[in-house]
């Protein structure tokens, strides 16, 4: 969820149209197409048995607790990207709405970040494991119960029609090279201009 939020976050920079993003499928996290082998999806990010995301009229109501399962090392810098694609004749197609944090660790909980207002603010027990970020496996993150209504506003018009939000997490050594297993997700939806 946490990436789901980045993206949109960075979007809602722009203000100009408001959109909202509606989900469409109920489990909300589904694999990406097009990866290299060995390309993890979501459960290779984190263990999600007891972290629930129920939609609901007035948004996601969200709970829980969710587990780090990364394969990472303490010492690695972790990178995110977040891509916005559109479903056009039959094939995914990119979109000019793109982003990048090369070092996500250093900023996870930053008041001052967008995602945190959406997510990291909710993790109840954030002073006893920020040190660990998400790349020591075990580590607990203990969700307060929130409602998260994905809306927010874009500059660029986006038409009608299916989108697809991809998240890869990527770990790098302290040489700074890649590990493997890598981690990609979509969450599938479309949006919704509001009036």
């Amino acid at each position: 969820m946490l990436h789901l939020i980045l993206i949109l976050k960075v979007v809602h920079l722009s203000m100009q149209i408001s959109y909202e993003f509606e989900i469409e499928d109920e489990s909300i996290y589904s694999e990406c197409s097009d990866v290299p082998p060995g390309t993890l999806d979501i459960s290779g990010l984190f263990d999600l048995t007891n972290y629930t995301t129920t939609l609901t009229p007035d948004g996601i109501a969200v709970s829980g607790n969710m587990t780090s399962v990364f394969k990472a090392e303490p010492t690695d810098r972790i990178e995110l990207t977040g891509n916005l694609l559109y479903f056009d004749r039959g094939a995914w197609q990119p979109t000019a709405l793109n982003m990048m944090v090369r070092d996500f660790c250093a900023v996870m909980y930053d008041k001052k970040q967008l995602w945190y207002s959406d997510w990291s603010s909710h993790v109840a027990n954030s002073d006893e494991i920020k040190d660990n970020c998400i790349k020591v496996p075990g580590t607990l993150f203990l969700i307060e119960t929130y409602k998260l209504k994905l809306v927010f506003g874009s500059g660029i018009p986006l038409g009608t029609g299916r989108y697809s939000i991809r998240v890869q997490v990527f770990a790098y050594d302290q040489k700074g090279k890649k590990r493997p297993n890598d981690v990609c997700y979509e969450v599938k939806g479309s949006f919704y201009k509001r009036t």
